[in-house]
């Protein structure tokens, strides 16, 4: 069954589902398991909130705007990461770290406890900013099962977080064995990226 998904303004745990003119408010936050596989979200059933209300709806429903983005974009943002990798190549040497591989390995694991538990901390921030608008736990609560909207959505989500969770692994790898800090933020960024995938996993329309 076909629905239209809408955001919730500036809280990226909650999306609007509207289905035959019903509204759900859909709790993607609720297993800490999804915001790390968004695959899940796919796979296993979802919590969701009927809300008869519409003024609740438009109250906290993300306002539209248009997008402007093209296949240029993305261009433009290679040619800009090319030019700053080429600019800061020669300040690289400049982070190396006097270390072992088991005190690297140290490091990597306690940041990745820091990443996740900020992704886990926002959840429950997210979690208590809508609960100040609506008490969720009023309405009746449903099972929804959501699957990707077509192949190349599920091809295009798959890509990019395979993409940065394989690139994640690489860098942390490679600040084990070479203990350059600029390597061990650049496997912050992409692992970052790759939970970031869940915004994408339930599209907006």
């Amino acid at each position: 069954m076909n629905c239209k998904v809408q955001g919730v303004y500036k809280n990226l745990r909650y999306r609007i589902l509207i289905i035959e003119e019903e509204r759900y408010i859909l709790d993607m936050g609720s297993s800490f398991w999804k915001i790390l596989f968004p695959f899940f979200y796919w796979i296993l059933p979802n919590t969701a909130y009927k809300v008869k209300d519409r003024e609740i709806i438009e109250k906290i429903k993300t306002p539209g705007v248009k997008q402007s983005k093209t296949a240029w974009d993305g261009v433009l943002a290679g040619v800009v990461g090319v030019i700053l990798a080429n600019l800061l190549q020669p300040l690289v040497n400049y982070f190396d770290v006097e270390s072992t591989p088991l005190v690297n390995s140290i490091i990597v694991a306690i940041t990745l406890l820091i990443i996740l538990s900020v992704f886990y901390y926002l959840n429950i921030r997210s979690k208590k900013s809508l609960s100040r608008v609506v008490n969720l736990e009023q309405y009746s609560k449903k099972r929804l099962w959501v699957r990707p909207q077509s192949f190349k959505h599920f091809a295009f989500i798959s890509f990019f977080y395979l993409f940065f969770l394989g690139f994640t692994i690489l860098s942390w790898g490679g600040f084990i064995q070479l203990a350059n800090a600029i390597i061990l933020f650049a496997g912050m960024l992409c692992l970052s990226l790759a939970i970031l995938c869940i915004d994408g996993s339930i599209r907006r329309q």
